[in-house]
């Protein structure tokens, strides 16, 4: 990702460079941020391209959920921040991009309790590239996925990711490319920043909910692989199951949907991209494209 011209924060748009926080910002002291990753792509109207944010309400939705996860209490309505989206990607001319709203609490004083913390909020909009390689390696980890009876798992909190940062780095260190997370039980949950899938056959294979953040483009992925006739199963999958399936692959905003052809050094099927992988990757592109009219609910142009 390359810088963008301008950041939204707290009502006002600022120079990218001019965007700062206190030292002493709650948020970055004790994690208590959330944040979503939202993903602009340019979708043909006639003649001409435009910009369009893939699932934004979808995303919104997500977003003050997760500040009430942590007793946030929005310093605006979702409408108002709904706006500031869209005036950020256009005020940076975004039409192939990446999105990050974040809301924090700020400073006012120093203690863990955020009780009557102001709650800050910021969007950046930037140009994309290219997050992860298209065929990846990846490693079990020996950091568990957080439990479910400590934090709220369906929330997308700042501070659960040193979770994955700690299965990222051991991955990273065994040259691997991304970390494979177990829950607390020993089933396989997700990757460090992604969803999984498996597939046999016709069959594709997802962690049920439960441990898991179920993504956004884990769903669109569901509902597009059962569109072209593939059966999904999301349950219980243990580790040693890997070995039956013959392909592998994540689901996220950044990574989309990109193959996994081996882990932790053993080949997924033949150790290639596989064919369920590619047509649900070409879909999928075709898709965040406006190609299937089905489909161009889920794109919010923006003029």
């Amino acid at each position: 990702m390359t810088e963008g011209k301008y950041i939204w924060m707290d009502g006002k748009l600022v120079k990218w460079k001019d965007a700062k926080i206190h030292v002493l910002t709650h948020g970055l002291h004790y994690g208590s941020s959330v944040y979503e990753g939202m993903r602009v792509y340019p979708v043909k109207e006639g003649r001409k391209t435009v910009p369009a944010i893939f699932r934004l309400d979808d995303h919104l939705d997500r977003f003050m959920y997760s500040m009430e996860a942590l007793q946030m209490k929005s310093p605006f309505t979702r409408k108002q921040l709904k706006d500031a989206i869209v005036q950020t990607v256009k005020r940076n001319k975004i039409k192939d991009g990446y999105i990050r709203p974040i809301a924090y609490y700020g400073y006012e004083r120093l203690g863990i309790f955020w009780q009557d913390l102001p709650v800050k909020v910021a969007i950046a909009a930037m140009p994309w590239m290219v997050y992860l390689p298209t065929e990846m390696k990846m490693k079990i980890s020996k950091w568990r996925r957080l439990p479910t009876n400590s934090i709220k798992i369906d929330a997308k909190v700042g501070g659960y990711y040193i979770n994955s940062n700690y299965a990222t780095a051991e991955a990273k260190g065994a040259g691997a490319d991304e970390a494979l997370l177990l829950d607390q039980n020993g089933n396989i949950a997700e990757a460090a920043c992604a969803n999984i899938f498996f597939v046999r056959g016709k069959t594709l294979y997802t962690p049920k909910k439960g441990a898991i953040l179920a993504g956004l483009t884990r769903d669109t992925v569901i509902e597009l692989a059962r569109n072209f006739g593939f059966k999904v199963v999301e349950k219980t999958i243990k580790p040693g199951e890997i070995s039956r399936f013959d392909e592998a692959f994540t689901t996220g905003t950044a990574t989309e949907v990109t193959a996994v052809v081996k882990i932790d050094g053993k080949k997924v099927g033949n150790g290639k991209m596989g064919d369920v992988t590619t047509v649900l990757k070409d879909g999928f592109t075709d898709l965040v494209r406006g190609d299937y009219a089905k489909f161009k609910k889920m794109l919010h142009k923006v003029y």
